[in-house]
């Protein structure tokens, strides 16, 4: 396969809680909280919530009581590490498949998947049928020609879509929202960066490096220009791995 390279970064759609309905398909449109062994008077948190439940305000990290009391009737159920686990395989084995991809797992639902195409839509969509097909798992897929923006664009892909973001939309996609917004930038990140009035990406993107602390910056960011860090074509992925700080990162299992 020839063309330009791109890379794609897949997430699959709330992974955890759809393994669960394929094992449960009775679960299907209901509120399911994945967390602990599956008791709210338990000290755990919440590993994962089905979009359903999101509704309600359950995110991941949150303790599975307070979970509980936003959705009464939510399905608690425990986390199955090796149910998991094994889906994953499937899906990074399905995407290792595809024609001329190269592959770096981020975590069980996510990957890196870098590719040489003229058409990176179709491609994506290719790989969305192909984990479906082999899964009955859903995923959106982001088109980026870096890193950061191939991830960035899977939100904006989500649920079960593809997005591209490049060097030509990314300020206008990008441009006026919160920093809190990058990936790897969160809330205490974001709140150092307002104090030195740097508030949006497009701010970020035009500061000096020296206003700012390296601590301020998010990790990609850190030792290099703030714009570079975005606009600079990635190292081409190879099978020896990504950039430091982004191999090895643990499961999401959030989106």
């Amino acid at each position: 396969m020839s063309g330009i390279r791109w890379v794609l970064h897949v997430d699959l759609d709330q992974f955890i809680a759809a393994v669960e309905v394929l094992r449960r398909p009775e679960l299907a449109g209901k509120p399911i909280i994945v967390g602990g062994r599956g008791d709210p008077t338990e000290r755990a948190v919440v590993s994962t919530a089905s979009y359903e439940a999101r509704a309600f305000g359950v995110g991941s990290g949150m303790p599975l009581r307070i979970a509980a009391r936003k959705v009464p009737d939510a399905v608690i159920l425990p986390v199955d590490h090796e149910a998991y686990l094994a889906a994953s395989e499937t899906v990074m084995a399905t995407l290792r498949a595809q024609p001329g991809a190269t592959v770096q797992v981020l975590g069980w639902d996510e990957a890196f998947v870098g590719v040489e195409t003229e058409k990176p839509e179709a491609y994506a969509r290719q790989v969305q049928a192909a984990v479906l097909e082999r899964t009955q798992l859903h995923c959106s897929v982001g088109i980026g020609d870096t890193l950061v923006r191939a991830k960035v664009a899977t939100g904006f892909g989500k649920p079960a879509g593809v997005f591209r973001l490049t060097s030509g939309n990314w300020l206008d996609v990008m441009g006026s929202l919160p920093t809190k917004d990058l990936w790897g930038v969160g809330t205490k990140v974001s709140g150092r960066l307002a104090k030195l009035g740097i508030n949006t990406v497009a701010e970020l993107a035009a500061a000096d490096p020296r206003t700012w602390s390296r601590s301020s910056a998010p990790r990609w960011v850190r030792g290099t220009r703030s714009s570079d860090a975005v606009t600079a074509p990635a190292s081409w992925m190879t099978p020896r791995g990504l950039p430091a700080g982004i191999a090895g990162r643990p499961p999401s299992s959030a989106t």
